[in-house]
């Protein structure tokens, strides 16, 4: 008997819990090693450019939403988020300004981390053709915007720093609410048993993608992550770029 998508994805969500505590865990691990100003700096050049190409999408999927198939509603969401995901990338350039000690040279930054790579969320948006379907924006929306909020508060907590924490915070609340957007449009599209079926195989291939996105961009991750992984997803269908 097919669920409702409430039920659906109440139960989908319960499965996101393995990839969010590895994706806890490995943050952790990166600033209990205790990084220096040029790791930092490495670190957030690659989330500053994660969250341009999270605003160039976003927004490049406002503008073309559909006049019938996409409500007013619909597009007052995604455009809250596009500005938000600018905030966000104007955010982090602050924070590299602070750790650095003063501006950072962004033609160097745009020259060595300006290219989309596995280590960056918004990759996953060119990986499953998101502008193409929407249940995998939605899906992307709600499983990787889920897990950045936690990661984002994670080092909020972390940090002891207060221009920086509070940047992360705000962040961390602003990702939890494009989470809840994404939820909100999936919510209209897994009504039907194949549908459901679609989406739960889509997510199933991100838990392995995020699990990448969080090693190549923190840290190696350790046995306890890869049990973790393991225990609530089983083994991996694809080769992966970091251990398992």
């Amino acid at each position: 008997m097919t669920k409702s998508a409430k039920k659906y994805l109440k139960d989908l969500e319960a499965e996101f819990a393995g990839i969010y505590e590895v994706s806890d865990l490995v943050a952790r691990k990166f600033f209990d090693s205790n990084p220096d100003n040029k790791a930092l700096l490495e670190h957030f050049k690659r989330k500053m450019f994660n969250e341009r190409w999270n605003m160039v999408e976003i927004s490049e999927k406002v503008s073309n939403l559909h006049p019938i198939e996409n409500s007013p509603e619909e597009a007052v969401l995604l455009a809250k988020q596009a500005y938000d995901e600018a905030v966000h990338y104007k955010m982090v350039v602050e924070v590299l300004d602070h750790i650095n000690g003063g501006p950072i040279d962004m033609v160097d930054a745009q020259r060595t981390h300006g290219t989309k790579n596995p280590s960056q969320g918004a990759s996953l948006i060119d990986k499953y053709e998101a502008h193409e379907d929407p249940m995998v924006l939605a899906l992307y929306q709600f499983l990787a915007e889920g897990r950045a909020a936690l990661v984002w508060q994670t080092m909020a907590d972390i940090v002891e720093d207060q221009f920086v924490a509070t940047r992360y915070a705000k962040i961390a609340k602003d990702e939890r609410f494009h989470a809840k957007i994404g939820k909100m449009k999936l919510e209209s599209l897994v009504t039907t048993q194949e549908a459901q079926d679609k989406c739960s195989a889509l997510a199933k291939e991100m838990y392995w993608d995020l699990y990448e996105v969080s090693c190549l961009s923190n840290a190696e991750p350790t046995q306890r992550m890869k049990d973790i992984m393991i225990e609530s997803y089983g083994q991996p269908q694809r080769e992966l770029a970091v251990a398992i």
